[in-house]
């Protein structure tokens, strides 16, 4: 994973967040393997728990998220402020006055579009996913599961299993599942290796609701921006703007003529 805290940002939530790498290196975000893991299981909410662990076991990064699929759609919330970075304590706490401590992704994959929305900030950026990518996400795949053994996890009985999937370009994908058997077969528990690291996600007060289709569309009167620079660039303004040092009181003299300034006017696209 990238260092810096807007660059950690960006690869933390939907496309954009690195949970659930577990399509291989370089391939950051909710991919289609993890997706698959499901199942039936279509229609969900849940509290997800993201950890990266190093090469000692050791939590390098934690992410608590909230996590909602309907169908192909799928909604990811990133609380930043609740994150955790070992490396980098501080590194994220300094994006909170830009506004970019709420991230919300929405994977559209029928859409071939991935939204990821900042609402303190009223911005959304858009993304265009790749034809492949989002046929990844709509099309089955292969899934083999060997039985391992049985073990309590998240306070469910669960089968654990090896979960190999293969894509219909013959690349496979390994994980670690343990699968609550009181709970429609949920993949409570999920571990992927990444490189040196290991993933492991964490679902917790699963429930099966169908969410409005709403929360999967762009917060409506958001700012649309095309790239991460150009919307760090607009957070920048607006913080700037914000925190401009105060004009010094004038003399009487100079308040009697003073001298009107035109306000800037933000740009929107």
């Amino acid at each position: 994973m990238k260092r810096g805290g807007a660059i950690i940002l960006f690869l933390l939530a939907g496309v954009v967040s690195g949970a659930a790498q577990f399509d291989g290196p370089g391939s950051p975000g909710i991919t289609p393997s993890l997706i698959r893991l499901f199942g039936t299981n279509t229609a969900f909410t849940a509290q997800v728990e993201v950890q990266i662990l190093g090469l000692d076991q050791k939590e390098r990064v934690g992410m608590p998220m909230i996590f909602t699929r309907l169908d192909s759609n799928i909604r990811v919330e990133l609380d930043v402020a609740r994150m955790r970075n070992r490396e980098q304590p501080d590194a994220l706490a300094r994006l909170a006055p830009l506004g970019l401590d709420r991230v919300i992704s929405l994977i559209r994959p029928e859409q071939r579009t991935t939204w990821v929305a900042f609402p303190k900030l009223q911005s959304v950026l858009k993304l265009a996913m790749p034809p492949a990518e989002a046929d990844a996400f709509l099309k089955k795949a292969n899934v083999e599961r060997t039985r391992l053994a049985q073990e309590k996890m998240e306070g469910h009985p669960c089968a654990k299993q090896r979960v190999v999937i293969t894509d219909d370009k013959a690349e496979k994908h390994e994980a670690t599942v343990w699968t609550a058997t009181d709970l429609r077969d949920f993949p409570v528990c999920v571990a992927t290796r990444e490189g040196n690291d290991t993933v492991v996600l964490r679902f917790r007060q699963v429930q099966f609701t169908r969410a409005d289709t709403k929360i999967f569309e762009p917060p409506a009167g958001s700012t649309e921006y095309a790239d991460m620079p150009a919307l760090l660039a607009g957070a920048v303004v607006k913080y700037m703007r914000g925190h401009s040092s105060p004009t010094p009181a004038q003399s009487p003299a100079q308040t009697a003529s003073p001298t009107k300034k035109k306000e800037p006017q933000p740009v929107r696209r």
